[in-house]
């Protein structure tokens, strides 16, 4: 680590991930560039994850930050932003991966590009042994306040943002809104920041497990927060200020994640319930891949065929 300040700020948050840290951080030294910071942010867990990353934090190779009590992520965030010191940070949760030149090809990018205070790359599913399993589809960047009211494309892997991002616009800390802080940060970001960039190279690795969050959400969880979401779409003044037009197109997004949440849930009453709520928001959802699979799983549903998980 250099005594300066370095370009990087890496912020690791982290709950009972010891079965998977070691192999994300690992990751993060093995990079090709390496003026950067590790700041991992306990996010008070009870597993043996400290004891683990002792010796890293004995080495100073990391900055380990403990929280007293279980916050959740939107905090935890902010908590590793405040200890930041790079000139721009980035997020990794701790049983993903970063790809050798993740942080060799954002530097160059940020001085071809320094008016981008906000830019990202791209990113794919894979196993825990590093296969690709799902190659996920970005469309190009033209206009990013459209696009992130449609669906959260940056989701929180391999996102960067310059300094006066990241010191100035926080995470909102509500447990209501655990599951989906990233699409809500990314919305008041991109609200101030629109010119958003992006590296067209796969860089990160997002590792599909039993236990990530996605796979564990439960749907009455998923009401209140999608609730608490479009209550503050409503009432937030940046919502009002930057989406006017847009609100409706955020809360179908909300909605139609909610129908999917149903499906997966064999709640094909809600599923029908909330896909439709999503629809009479925003009629272009017609031809939005989720609404495309959810009907077809629908009317599979109708002639008594099985139907399988959505990712």
């Amino acid at each position: 680590m250099n005594s300066k300040s370095p370009f990087f700020s890496i912020v690791v948050p982290t709950y009972n991930r010891a079965n998977f840290i070691l192999k994300t951080l690992n990751t993060v030294f093995a990079q090709t560039f390496q003026d950067f910071e590790v700041i991992v942010v306990d996010d008070c867990s009870t597993d043996n994850t400290k004891e683990l990353l002792q010796p890293l934090i004995a080495q100073h190779k990391i900055k380990f930050i403990e929280h007293d009590q279980n916050y959740e992520r939107g905090k935890t965030r902010n908590t590793g932003m405040r200890h930041a010191q790079g000139l721009y940070i980035t997020f990794l949760d701790s049983d993903d991966y970063m790809y050798p030149d993740n942080l060799k090809d954002a530097y160059e990018y940020a001085c071809l590009h320094p008016e981008k205070k906000i830019f990202h790359n791209l990113y794919e599913l894979v196993n825990e042994k590093g296969e690709k399993i799902y190659d996920f589809q970005f469309k190009p960047l033209r206009n990013p306040l459209k696009q992130i009211s449609e669906g959260n494309f940056l989701s929180c892997h391999g996102v960067f943002l310059h300094r006066d991002i990241y010191t100035t616009i926080f995470w909102d800390e509500s447990r209501l809104l655990s599951g989906s802080e990233d699409y809500e940060y990314w919305l008041r970001v991109i609200a101030h920041y629109p010119d958003v960039g992006r590296i067209n190279k796969i860089n990160t690795g997002v590792v599909e497990h039993a236990h990530r969050s996605v796979n564990t959400a439960q749907l009455a969880q998923g009401e209140r927060r999608f609730e608490y979401f479009c209550n503050k779409i409503d009432n937030d003044p940046v919502y009002q200020k930057y989406y006017k037009g847009y609100q409706n197109k955020i809360k179908s997004t909300c909605y139609i994640f909610l129908a999917l949440m149903a499906f997966n849930a064999g709640d094909m009453q809600k599923m029908k319930y909330y896909k439709q709520k999503a629809l009479i928001l925003d009629k272009s959802l017609l031809f939005r891949r989720n609404y495309l699979f959810l009907t077809y799983h629908q009317l599979r549903h109708l002639f008594g065929l099985k139907k399988k998980k959505a990712n």
